[in-house]
Parts: C-alpha cells; sequence; structure tokens
C-alpha cells in the first residue's frame, strides 16, 4: 500500500499565503517578464509565513518550491524590474507623494560581496553592512515601494578634499569604479536616477520627501525645471540668504528671544541657493533631542502644511522597521551581491502584498495574521439525512449474481 501524502496545519497555512500571493501577482499581469510567477509567490510567501529568519531551506519545507529551486531565484537575473511591474499596478502616478531615504542592512557574513563598516542610526554605532536607497510612494494611507538602488563600495576610496586656503587643486583622475566594476554612484546620484526614473514613467507628485541628507544643490536643480515641490528637513547651520544678507536656522533661534528675529513659533521666508524661496518653521522640541528644522519648497505654504507633508514620509521609516523585524530584511547572509538584491527585492514585493491586502487601519502584523488564519472543519458523527440508504434492490444487485445489473464490490489487495 502507497504511502499518502499528508499535509500538517502549517502547509496549509503556508498554502493559504501562497495562493493568495500567487494570485495577486497574476492580477498584475506581468507577461513582459520570464520569471517564474510560481517561485516569487513561494519565497514572498514564505517571507510572510516564517516572519522573519526565513532560509531557502525552511522556505522548500511548504511543499510549494524546492531549495534548489529557490536558490537559483535569488542567484538568478535581477528581481528589481518585477518589482517595479507589482509595484506600478497599485499606485496613482497622478496623485501621492515620493519618498526617498536610505537603509543600513546588517549583515554578519565577513565574506559578502560588497560589504562594509557602515554607520548604522537606528544602532548609533558602525556594523559591517549593505546600503540600499529606496523610493516609494505613498497617499498618507499605504506606502508602496517602487525601486531601489544599492550603494556599492569604491575599488578605492576617494581622496578626501580639504578646505580652506591651503587646500590642493585635486589631480583629475578617470571615473571611479566600484567592487564589481561598474560605475561607482553615490547615495545622490542614486536618488537623482529614480526620481528620473518616477519622471520618465509619468509621474506627478505632490511632493518629494526626503531627509536633510539629500537637500543638496544638485538634487534641488534636478527638481526645479520639473516643478516638483518637496518637503525637507534642513540642518540648523545650512547657509540661505534673508533680505540679502546671509541667514541660517541657528541664527535665527539665537536672536528670536531678544526680539531681533522674527517669532520661533511663526514661519520665515528665505533664499536657498539652487532654488529660490522657501518657508522654513521649526519643528515640535523632542525631550532631549536637538532643534529641528522644516523646508518647504513653496513660500507661500504656512506650517501647517509643511509639518503635514513631511509626517507622511514617515512611511517609509515604517516599511523598514516591518521589513526588519516581519519579513527578515537583514536575515539573508549569502555571499552573493546578486543574491543579496534580489532578495531585498523579494522582502519590498512582500511588503508591497501587505500594503495591497490592508483593511481599514490595520497594521502589517495584522494583515499577516489574517492571512495566516486557516479554518479547518471535521465531522464528528454522521446525521441520518446524509447517509445514502440501501434499498433492497440495490442489495440484490450487490450479492446476486442472477442479477442483470450485478457489479460486485471490488477487492483490495492485502497490504504486504
Amino acid at each position: 500500500m502507497q504511502n499518502a501524502v499528508t499535509t500538517s496545519i502549517a502547509q496549509l497555512t503556508y498554502r493559504s499565503i501562497h495562493m493568495a500571493v500567487l494570485t495577486w501577482i497574476l492580477g498584475a499581469n506581468p507577461r513582459a517578464v520570464t520569471i517564474r510567477h510560481h517561485l516569487v509567490a513561494a519565497f514572498v510567501a514564505g517571507l510572510l509565513w516564517f516572519r522573519g529568519h526565513a532560509t531557502c531551506t525552511a522556505i522548500s519545507r511548504g511543499g510549494e518550491a524546492s531549495h534548489d529551486a529557490l536558490n537559483r531565484l535569488l542567484t538568478g537575473s535581477a528581481l528589481r524590474a518585477f518589482l517595479q511591474i507589482l509595484a506600478l499596478s497599485l499606485v496613482d502616478r497622478r496623485k501621492g507623494y515620493l519618498v526617498i531615504d536610505d537603509v543600513v542592512i546588517g549583515k554578519t557574513g565577513r565574506f559578502i560581496d560588497g560589504i562594509k563598516y557602515l554607520f548604522c542610526p537606528s544602532e548609533d554605532r558602525k556594523l559591517l553592512a549593505l546600503n540600499a536607497v529606496v523610493l516609494g510612494w505613498t497617499d498618507g494611507k499605504v506606502f508602496i515601494p517602487l525601486t531601489f538602488r544599492f550603494w556599492k563600495k569604491p575599488l578605492v576610496d576617494p581622496p578626501k578634499r580639504r578646505r580652506g586656503r591651503k587646500a590642493k587643486r585635486p589631480v583629475e583622475q578617470g571615473p571611479v569604479r566600484a567592487f564589481d566594476d561598474t560605475q561607482f554612484k553615490t547615495k545622490i546620484e542614486l536618488a537623482i536616477d529614480m526620481l528620473h526614473w518616477a519622471h520618465q514613467r509619468g509621474f506627478t507628485p505632490q511632493a518629494v520627501l526626503f531627509d536633510c541628507y539629500y537637500l543638496t544643490k544638485r538634487v534641488t536643480t534636478w527638481l526645479k525645471p520639473k516643478k516638483w515641490h518637496w518637503v525637507s528637513r534642513i540642518k540648523a547651520g545650512r547657509k540661505l540668504v534673508r533680505n540679502g544678507k546671509p541667514f541660517s536656522a541657528k541664527k535665527w533661534v539665537q536672536l528670536a528671544p531678544i526680539k531681533r528675529a522674527p517669532k520661533i513659533t511663526t514661519s520665515v521666508e528665505a533664499e536657498l541657493p539652487g532654488w529660490g524661496n522657501v518657508r522654513i518653521i521649526r519643528a515640535n522640541d523632542v525631550p532631549g533631542a536637538s532643534k529641528r528644522f522644516l523646508v518647504g519648497s513653496n513660500p507661500n505654504w504656512h506650517r501647517g502644511t509643511i509639518e503635514r507633508l513631511y509626517g507622511h514620509r514617515w512611511a517609509i521609516e515604517t516599511a523598514f522597521r516591518d521589513g526588519s523585524q516581519l519579513l527578515g530584511l537583514k536575515d539573508c547572509q549569502c555571499r552573493s551581491f546578486q543574491a543579496q538584491e534580489n532578495h531585498f527585492a523579494l522582502v519590498l514585493m512582500a511588503y508591497a502584498f501587505l500594503q495591497s491586502q490592508k483593511v481599514r487601519r490595520e497594521t502589517s502584523g495584522d494583515v499577516i495574521a489574517r492571512f495566516s488564519h486557516v479554518t479547518i472543519t471535521h465531522t464528528t458523527s454522521l446525521s441520518q439525512s446524509k447517509v445514502r440508504q440501501i434499498t433492497r434492490e440495490r442489495r440484490r444487485r450487490d450479492h446476486d449474481p442472477h442479477h442483470p445489473v450485478y457489479s460486485p464490490r471490488p477487492v483490495l489487495p492485502a497490504c504486504g
């Protein structure tokens, strides 16, 4: 007697999530991509099933894909284009806001391609990590990651420029190469590349939201001809111009108490080099933290508008937190850099799936719990109404060889 294939309760949970993810992927109609949708759905369902610590070996226990197939998915062709197709099917390109930020992905393996000691703000220390810049879309309620670019460490660190009168003129050199022999790009250049990608696909955001790191002249110069407004945090010592004189938010705070500058509670209009007039406000103070200032590209915006728009930027921080706690963002320890990029793309796909399945004010954990709840029904006793009655004619047909419609029951082989 052959052994019957049994399915555990955990596998039923995994298969219910897998079916939901596969239906979502096929609904986006990604016909231009040659990637096997079944494998992508199997890996994304595994990330949701384990809620972190999802390896190819663990996901293969679900029964939908083998370990080797999942490993080939990671080390195979890039999955970033597949992520972009799924994300574009979920957003409204004429509304909403674009958000830019980067995340430091800590790793434990010392021999991972492209790994480098980087400062992690969440842990307030340097650690071996990879760095990815992410562009996302939000309407204030949901956040959908659109695309990403990994920062690649250079083969040779570029020389630091000295400031002051004794600064020497840098020696002209060729383009800096990354560790994988591609052109090295800074995080600012990667952010501009992603904004250009969004502009080519017809995005007209109400504002672009980013942190003070991306508030550079190169970014504002690119945004100005597109007429895209933006909101950012600004450093207290950033050089501005007001009434033809140098101005900074730091001096504004020092002069306001002695009535030599506008009040702290109001906003101030100043000129930002590379853009023009902007509106600066002082954010609400956090106990124990330094003073924070926000800047909006439209000088006609009032304080409440700038605070509300910058508040939407927090959605990308929530995505990074949920990715680390629920989706295993930092758990992949593959040595291949291509595998690290594909794993990051699959994590963002899983987060996009959670956002697309939200109901009302559900969190990402609530969505996972709802899809993990499998209802199994079983009957403890048989009802007389559901039992087929054996009539006299049927009994005679089964046991009388002389009956014209004689059909004996098949004899099962004995178990050896």
